[in-house]
């Protein structure tokens, strides 16, 4: 009865939270699994009235890649996630964008047994794969990782990370939505001889100009712990910093090394967000998790997430109306076993396209028993947004599986 009486009082106290913020949540859904295996790193896109909502099954065996679509009401159309990678050895960390008339899923393949390379694969909005196993966008010697991608109303900006100089830099290469690699080569986006570039994302306006956001590695006290580059017809046309404080610990910019960064483009410019979580080894901030630029890369004021002062592996996308951002924050204490301990559970907020934190951010999923993380959002554009995550079971015998909801302004 007591536990009955909490999770009603819980659900009250979000339901009052959105509506004050006038937003609702749907409920919970989740996407099947593919051969009843775990589900990790959700990436989702939304075209053609339909979102795509892709991830990796398992990853103790091969670590595919599977998709599911869901409709714009939050049906889920597929009975079963169809692969779009299964290829030797593991396919991680994928990401996803709409245009031209198809998706495009990249991540890090280690088919070639021996170092990371980028891979990628068009699907269209009937779930059909057009490139079965993918074809390689970059590889060559030692990595080329954690890529990333955005439309730029002509063709797709896939970035990575890429060690082939023997320090990390930033490289990219656009590729068409017929599936041809337009820069074989690849480009250099952003390198620098004191320090490695880590962790890029990209957002386009949709008019043939994309910014690339990165973070960096201080040696010795030398280089720039995060900066942008804009690229335009695939060349770089234009590099600044994010300015604020240098120190890694205390600073109000995103830390170096380990952090994650996400971007998205809007009306009046983009938005970024990143992980400022404590107690990681190369920095934290608790100062600020966002900020947003014009579309001439002056930034704005260094915020907080709404409610959210430490946030993990966000996610930002524009609904038509603001930004929505999602992340993993950890937290929680449970009384009645009097057992303290943090779990991971996804929260959302949304911002205004000038840099302010709207309303007071909604709780998502997780619980003590059941944690959520890893989240990734998608908007049709029209104040309606999918987020996905990875919900944990309450016991080891029921897979990890992907969950979302929808949100609505």
């Amino acid at each position: 009865m007591i536990k009955q009486m909490t999770s009603i009082v819980l659900a009250l106290a979000l339901a009052a939270c959105a509506a004050r913020a006038g937003e609702s949540l749907s409920p919970a859904a989740e996407l099947p699994t593919h051969e009843n295996e775990d589900s990790y790193r959700p990436c989702a896109a939304f075209g053609e009235d339909v979102y795509l909502v892709a991830w990796q099954s398992d990853r103790r065996k091969k670590g595919d890649l599977v998709a599911c679509r869901v409709d714009k009401s939050g049906k889920v159309l597929d009975a079963k996630p169809f692969v779009l990678c299964e290829a030797e050895m593991d396919q991680e960390r994928p990401r996803v964008a709409f245009g031209g008339g198809v998706f495009l899923v990249v991540w890090q393949d280690i088919r070639n047994k021996c170092d990371y390379d980028t891979y990628a694969a068009r699907v269209d909005a009937d779930g059909k794969v057009l490139d079965k196993d993918g074809f390689l966008v970059s590889g060559g010697k030692q990595n080329q990782c954690n890529p990333r991608v955005a439309f730029d109303g002509i063709s797709f900006v896939v970035v990575w990370e890429d060690f082939r100089s023997d320090r990390y830099e930033v490289r990219g290469a656009r590729v068409s939505p017929g599936g041809k690699v337009l820069d074989a080569n690849g480009i250099t986006i952003a390198s620098h001889k004191w320090m490695h570039r880590l962790n890029p994302d990209v957002a386009s306006d949709g008019k043939g100009r994309s910014l690339v956001l990165w973070l960096g590695h201080l040696v010795h006290g030398k280089g720039d712990m995060s900066g942008g580059v804009f690229l335009k017809g695939g060349k770089p046309d234009g590099e600044f910093k994010i300015t604020g404080s240098r120190k890694p610990q205390t600073g109000n910019m995103p830390g170096n090394r380990a952090n994650f960064i996400a971007v998205t483009a809007g009306p009046k410019g983009y938005c970024a967000a990143w992980k400022n979580g404590p107690g990681q080894r190369g920095g934290s901030s608790n100062k600020a998790n966002a900020t947003v630029f014009d579309p001439s890369g002056k930034q704005g004021e260094m915020i907080f997430a709404p409610a959210s002062q430490y946030i993990y592996n966000p996610d930002v996308v524009w609904d038509g109306s603001a930004y929505v951002a999602a992340w993993r924050v950890q937290d929680g204490y449970e009384r009645s076993r009097r057992r303290h301990g943090n779990y991971d559970h996804v929260r959302a907020g949304r911002i205004s396209s000038d840099g302010k934190p709207l309303g007071e951010g909604l709780a998502v999923a997780g619980e003590y028993k059941a944690p959520a993380a890893c989240a990734a959002v998608a908007s049709d554009g029209k104040s309606t947004t999918l987020i996905a995550y990875e919900q944990h079971p309450k016991t080891g015998d029921v897979p990890i599986k992907i969950g979302f909801r929808l949100l609505k302004k």
